[in-house]
C-alpha cells in the first residue's frame, strides 16, 4: 500500500509540474498585467514567475526530476518484488505512464487550458518554490557558471513581453480605445495594419506615377514640380520599367545645368515586401521614397514614407494638397461626395439615413463593406433609392463618389 501511495502521488505531482511550465510559456501574459493592475492577488504571484521565468522554471524542473527519480524506484521495487512482473513488462508500464500523465495529457491540457488553470496552479507553485528554493539557488549558480562559458551573461535581460503578446495588446488596446476615442483606435489600427500589408497594397500604381525623362530640360522639370506639387521625382531613362534614380525639388536651387547631374540613387524593392519591413529600411537608408519592382523586373509602382504613414494615421494633406469641400451640390438631387466623409456627418448635411455601423466611420468605409472589394470608377450601388457611382478611385481606396437622391 505504501508503494502505492508513493508510486501515485510521484505520478501527480509530476503531472503538476509539466502542465505547470507549459501552462506559464502558453498563458496570455497581457491579461495577466491587466489583472495585476486591478489588484489581483493571483496575477501578482503569477507576474513576479513571469518576469523572472527562471524562478519557476528551476522550480519545475527540478521538481519534476525529483518525483520522477521517486516514480521510477518506487515502481521497479513494486513491480519486480511485489507483483513480481518481468522486467521487460514493468519497464513498458512505467515508462507508459511516465510518458502519457507525466508529459503528454498535461501539457496537452495546460496549454489548452492555459490561462484558466495559471490561476488555480499559482499558489501551490508558490509554496514548492519556497520549499526548493535552496537547491534551485544552487543549481541556479551552477547553470549560470555554465552558460557564461557559451558567452552568455550574467543576470541578462531576459524579454518578458512576446512579439506576440505585443501583437494581443496592441488588439485589446484597439478595440477598448476605438469605442472611447476613435481617432486614437485608428492609430493602433494602423499600426497592425502596417505589419500585415503587403508593399503593392499601399503603393502609388505605375498609371498614376509622375516621372521625368533625364532628358528634359531644367525648365521642364521645374514645371511639372509646380504642377504635380510633389518635392520630388522618379527619372526614368527611355521608358517608365528603366527607372534611373530620382530628383528632388530643394536640388534646383543648386546651380545644376542638367537633370543628369541632380539624379540621387533610389530604392528598388519588390512588391512581397511588408511596408513594417520597408519602414525600417527607409529609416536605415536614410531615404523616404522607393521605386516598387514586380515578379519582371518591370516597374510596378512607387512608395514614400507618407504613403506609410498613410497607413498609420490616415490621409495626409501638405500645403500642395487640394483644400476641397467634402460635399459639392451639382443640382437639387446630384451631389458629389469626397469618401472621406463621416457617414454621420453625411446624413446630417443631405438629411438621409444611412446605417452607422462599428466596422466602418466613413462613406468609403460603407461603401467598401456593400461593394465587397475596392469599387472602380463607375461602379454603381443603389441604397434605399439612393444611387452610389464611384466617380474617382485609385487600387487602395476610393475618392470621390455621386450621390443621386431619390
Amino acid at each position: 500500500m505504501f508503494y502505492i501511495v508513493i508510486i501515485s502521488i510521484s505520478l501527480a505531482l509530476s503531472f503538476f509540474f509539466s502542465g505547470t511550465e507549459t501552462a506559464f510559456v502558453s498563458v496570455n501574459k497581457v491579461r495577466i498585467e491587466l489583472w495585476r493592475r486591478r489588484n489581483d492577488r493571483v496575477a501578482a504571484v503569477i507576474h513576479k514567475f513571469l518576469e523572472k521565468p527562471e524562478t519557476f522554471l528551476y522550480t519545475t524542473l527540478i521538481g519534476n526530476n525529483i518525483v520522477n527519480v521517486a516514480f521510477a524506484s518506487f515502481a521497479t521495487i513494486y513491480f519486480n518484488e511485489y507483483l513480481m512482473i518481468h522486467p521487460e513488462i514493468s519497464w513498458l508500464i512505467m515508462v507508459s505512464a511516465a510518458v502519457l500523465l507525466g508529459e503528454i495529457i498535461p501539457k496537452t491540457l495546460f496549454r489548452s487550458l492555459a490561462d484558466w488553470v495559471i490561476r488555480k496552479i499559482a499558489y501551490p507553485l508558490q509554496l514548492f518554490y519556497y520549499f526548493l528554493f535552496p537547491i534551485s539557488v544552487v543549481v541556479s549558480r551552477i547553470a549560470e557558471q555554465i552558460l557564461s562559458l557559451f558567452g552568455s551573461p550574467k543576470g541578462a535581460v531576459r524579454q518578458f513581453y512576446s512579439e506576440k503578446d505585443i501583437e494581443i495588446l496592441l488588439r485589446e488596446s484597439r478595440d477598448v480605445v476605438r469605442r472611447t476615442a476613435p481617432e486614437e483606435g485608428g492609430y493602433l489600427s494602423g499600426i497592425l495594419s502596417l505589419r500585415e500589408l503587403w508593399v503593392r497594397e499601399a503603393m502609388v500604381p505605375r498609371t498614376e506615377i509622375i516621372a521625368i525623362p533625364k532628358t528634359a530640360t531644367l525648365r521642364e522639370l521645374t514645371r511639372v514640380f509646380e504642377k504635380s506639387g510633389h518635392t520630388k521625382l522618379p527619372v526614368y531613362d527611355h521608358f517608365l520599367d528603366d527607372i534611373v534614380g530620382v530628383v528632388f525639388l530643394k536640388d534646383l536651387f543648386l546651380g545644376y545645368k542638367r537633370i543628369e547631374e541632380m539624379i540621387r540613387p533610389v530604392m528598388y524593392v519588390p512588391e512581397t515586401k511588408r511596408c513594417s519591413v520597408l519602414l525600417s529600411e527607409f529609416k536605415k537608408n536614410n531615404t523616404t521614397i522607393a521605386i516598387v519592382i514586380d515578379e519582371y523586373g518591370g516597374t510596378a509602382g512607387l512608395i514614400t514614407t507618407e504613403d506609410l504613414v498613410e497607413v498609420l494615421f490616415g490621409e495626409i494633406e501638405d500645403e500642395y494638397d487640394e483644400q476641397e469641400v467634402m460635399v459639392r451640390k451639382i443640382d437639387e438631387k446630384t451631389y458629389r461626395v469626397n469618401a472621406r466623409i463621416e457617414i454621420e456627418k453625411l446624413n446630417e448635411l443631405l438629411n438621409l439615413q444611412l446605417p452607422e455601423d462599428e466596422e466602418y466611420e466613413t462613406l468609403a468605409g460603407f461603401l467598401l463593406t456593400r461593394f465587397g472589394h475596392i469599387p472602380r470608377r463607375e461602379e454603381t450601388f443603389e441604397y434605399e433609392q439612393i444611387k452610389m457611382t464611384v466617380t474617382s478611385a485609385t487600387r487602395r481606396k476610393i475618392k470621390w463618389v455621386k450621390l443621386v437622391l431619390p
